[in-house]
């Protein structure tokens, strides 16, 4: 398994995903809700391979957790990525995105 760090190769990464999709097939496109969900997920399993917050108990992880999410969320590269999902994502990504194990299947379903 490779390790990620967490930081700027997500914000990379998302904004590489906008990127990518913005060639991609029509089709109903993902709303706002469905892109904070999308986007959430992939934060979460992100920093769920993290594993100095493994070490934390259950209520401090909980919290350094959503204090990471907030932080990654007020980034200028996130607003960005977050902005265009509704009008580049499909329902048919966010879907497979949804399902997704691990970051490695969430980022080839928008590919």
């Amino acid at each position: 398994m490779v390790r990620r760090t967490f930081g700027s190769s997500v914000v990379t990464t998302l904004v590489a995903f906008v990127a990518l999709v913005s060639a991609l097939g029509c089709g109903g496109r993902a709303s706002k809700q469905e892109c904070e969900q999308m986007l959430d997920k992939y934060l979460d399993m992100v920093m769920a391979e993290e594993p100095e917050l493994d070490k934390l108990p259950p209520d401090q992880k909980k919290v350094a957790r959503d204090m990471k999410r907030a932080v990654r969320k007020a980034e200028p590269s996130y607003q960005k990525v977050f902005s265009q999902c509704e009008a580049e994502i499909t329902k048919k990504e966010y879907r497979c995105a949804m399902a997704a194990p691990n970051p490695n299947v969430w980022e080839s379903c928008i590919d």
